[in-house]
């Protein structure tokens, strides 16, 4: 709690309405705003909070699927490219449309901690999207406190808060809109954890002090070296670790050169001949390789021209984190699917006679060679099944990546 009269720690956060708001939804907004900012200053006294509000009609040009719906991963793109144009904290996009959700049949809102960012849609917060007979002012009542109990979740989230179990709480996970209309608290845990993220959030940024004389390649260690907590909670947050459920084409391509590869003698033969330095090798270089191409194939990389920027650092080592990871785990279902093929299909005779140039008799074959095989498809399967993830549809793909919760 600061002392009187000392200056308070700034948080900006932009709230940008992308394409057009009919009466209720605009007055909505505003009203929604103005009840955010007033609970975010009763709750956090030490931290002013400046809300600045802009229209982008031209926003959703290009980002419409299907039905009218709009990909929410191209509006969190837009809104990463106005957050870092003006130095805002946070960047919350509001939109009148619905959303194309991947996780749910529904979504209201998609929230990305690597981006700093979310998408809220209007659409089904509405009173009549659900039914509901409602007058007009009633509308805009209704639709002003779901969408400010949106915003303050959304906030609550990127600013690593985790969801809770109980419907009062702002950090609760929805189900259906109606369920915002109960979320209006939060324990004193969860006020005190994000007030130590506000205050590590409201710090000078590294490009408006100690970075300015630093070498790009050392301001962006340095910015990530500061922000690895960070990084940290936006990697788990996307739980890459689903990557072989999620990314189907990722997943069948890696699988199929698996089988392929554990059907051919030739295969065995090459794998089993490899030296104790080189499949480690294959191993590591696979894993750099198919992270560096299917981040550059799929755009993730935060590009804003000349201008350095801590908050871009963080965002593009969180999404070459993210797919490590996802790379790393995929990597990991094959090498175990392929010992346990290994072991239960291939007997030591037959592959003693496969990889007759490495090995002379069944009884020489040992407990490593296995794993040989192994460590050696799985490189391969990943490096293939990094092709088949290169081809999933870009807007799906980001999605996957920054979007770790939709409500």
């Amino acid at each position: 709690m600061p002392s009187p009269g000392s200056p308070k720690s700034l948080i900006a956060i932009g709230v940008m309405v992308a394409g057009p708001l009919d009466f209720v939804d605009a007055r909505a907004a505003r009203m929604a705003v103005e009840q955010a900012d007033q609970r975010l200053s009763e709750l956090f006294e030490e931290f002013r909070f400046d809300f600045f509000e802009i229209r982008r009609p031209e926003m959703t040009g290009g980002s419409i699927a299907g039905n009218g719906r709009v990909e929410p991963s191209v509006l969190l793109q837009q809104a990463v490219e106005e957050r870092d144009s003006r130095h805002w904290d946070f960047a919350i996009m509001l939109t009148a449309s619905e959303l194309v959700g991947n996780y749910s049949s529904f979504c209201f809102a998609a929230l990305s901690r690597p981006l700093d960012a979310a998408v809220l849609s209007m659409s089904l917060i509405d009173p009549m999207a659900l039914g509901v007979e409602a007058n007009r002012d009633e509308r805009v009542e209704r639709i002003a406190r779901r969408l400010s109990r949106l915003i303050l979740h959304s906030i609550g989230h990127l600013s690593g808060l985790p969801q809770s179990s109980h419907p009062n709480d702002l950090m609760y996970h929805p189900p259906h809109a109606g369920a915002l209309d109960l979320m209006a608290g939060m324990g004193t845990e969860s006020v005190e954890r994000q007030r130590m993220a506000l205050a590590e959030i409201a710090d000078q940024r590294l490009e408006e002090g100690a970075g300015r004389g630093l070498t790009k390649p050392m301001f962006a260690l340095r910015a990530a070296w500061i922000n690895r907590k960070e990084i940290t909670q936006a990697i788990w947050a996307a739980r890459p670790w689903e990557f072989p459920k999620r990314l189907s084409r990722l997943t069948i391509a890696s699988f199929s050169t698996l089988a392929i590869l554990f059907m051919t003698a030739e295969a065995w033969d090459l794998a089993l001949g490899q030296g104790s330095v080189r499949l480690p090798t294959l191993l590591f270089v696979s894993l750099l390789a198919t992270t560096f191409y299917v981040v550059l194939r799929q755009q993730l990389l935060v590009r804003r021209g000349t201008r350095r920027s801590e908050q871009a650092i963080v965002t593009s080592v969180s999404a070459m984190g993210i797919v490590f990871v996802g790379m790393a785990t995929t990597w990991a279902a094959l090498f175990v699917v392929g010992m346990v093929l290994s072991f239960f299909l291939f007997p030591s005779a037959l592959i003693a006679d496969w990889a007759a140039s490495s090995i002379s008799a069944p009884k020489d074959l040992t407990w490593s060679h296995r794993p040989q095989m192994a460590v050696f498809a799985a490189s391969l399967g990943l490096m293939i099944g990094a092709l088949g993830a290169s081809f999933e549809s870009q807007h799906y793909f980001r999605h996957i990546i920054f979007v770790d919760e939709e409500l």
